[in-house]
């Protein structure tokens, strides 16, 4: 267990150095000098953001980095926002309309980011705890069950059902021996 433990704690270490998130975004051809987009969804149909241009390679004062392809941009965020959430990456029409292309969820932290993926490794290690743990918590009360069956004493043990304190407390054979 406690080598489980370490080595959670140095992944958490070792993902704040690159802990970054991705999202691709793809195009199609004729959208290629259109402005990018980045935001933040608000609702349904909502989002607030920035927009950038197709030749930027930072964006955001360098929380993000942009890579371009024929195709396709992908946002990487450097720098989590305190706020976690679904995020937009898309076009800037020529009517001012935001273009999704993609979306996805963003964590705040690396913490959050290791834990949602964690927790569902873990998951199924749940139910084999607790069978071991009913197992084992079965065997030791067995085992001292067994123990305090055991005589203690030999002679005690083989003159013990013939003493008279332990003779049938039973009416009828009680009457037998008094003579009633």
């Amino acid at each position: 267990m406690q080598s489980l433990i370490l080595i959670f704690l140095l992944a958490i270490g070792g993902s704040e150095a690159v802990f970054w998130q991705s999202l691709t975004c793809p195009y199609e051809a004729q959208q290629q000098n259109l402005l990018r987009v980045w935001c933040r969804q608000t609702s349904a149909e909502c989002c607030t953001g920035l927009a950038f241009s197709n030749s930027s390679q930072l964006a955001d004062g360098g929380k993000l980095r942009v890579t371009q392809d024929l195709h396709s941009f992908t946002v990487e965020v450097l720098e989590p926002n305190p706020t976690g959430g679904v995020y937009w990456c898309g076009l800037l029409s020529r009517d001012d309309t935001i273009i999704k292309l993609a979306e996805g969820y963003f964590h705040s932290t690396s913490a959050a980011f290791i834990w949602s993926f964690a927790r569902w490794m873990l998951l199924p290690l749940l139910p084999v705890v607790i069978i071991c743990t009913h197992v084992c918590t079965a065997m030791k009360a067995n085992q001292c069950c067994k123990k305090q069956d055991e005589p203690f004493d030999d002679v005690a043990a083989g003159g013990a059902l013939t003493d008279p304190l332990y003779e049938s407390l039973d009416p009828q054979n009680q009457r037998n021996s008094s003579g009633i």
